[in-house]
């Protein structure tokens, strides 16, 4: 997956909503309703070079 996809993908991932059990509420990409917000982030923190920290330069 290109870097460009997982910055696209990121972004929209900041307008899912999530309720108070960190759960998103809707369907996002390949993670069904429900799916902890966390297990996600984790999920791009692997795919990034660096991890989520060091993995993306928004404006650069």
């Amino acid at each position: 997956m290109r870097i460009d996809d997982l910055e696209k993908m990121w972004l929209e991932f900041g307008e899912i909503p999530i309720n108070f059990d960190d759960e998103i509420e809707v369907d996002f990409y390949f993670w069904e309703k429900g799916t902890y917000r966390f297990d996600i982030w984790h999920w791009f923190d692997e795919k990034l070079t660096g991890g989520l920290v060091n993995g993306f330069n928004f404006g650069d």
